[in-house]
């Protein structure tokens, strides 16, 4: 199973994680939980995948995180704790 590399995300993948960041109704509470788990290393699945942080959740591929989406928006995949 993968680990998630923040810091070796192409540029482009970065930016439109950003960009979700900015446009989706996240609470600071929310984005100090992510902070907390990115600061775990967690381990991810190999295929597709989600977390919920209550006000969003956080969907990705592998080791590399995809995108945002909004509470309300359904996720695919294997839900990770």
């Amino acid at each position: 199973m993968p680990y998630i590399d923040w810091k070796a995300l192409p540029y482009g993948r970065r930016e439109h994680l950003y960009d979700r960041l900015r446009t989706r109704e996240i609470s600071q509470g929310d984005l100090e939980k992510l902070r907390d788990w990115i600061q775990t290393n967690p381990i991810v699945p190999a295929g597709r995948w989600y977390k919920d942080f209550g006000s969003f959740k956080l969907a990705g591929t592998g080791s590399v995180p995809q995108t945002f989406l909004t509470k309300d928006q359904a996720a695919t995949g294997e839900p990770v704790e």
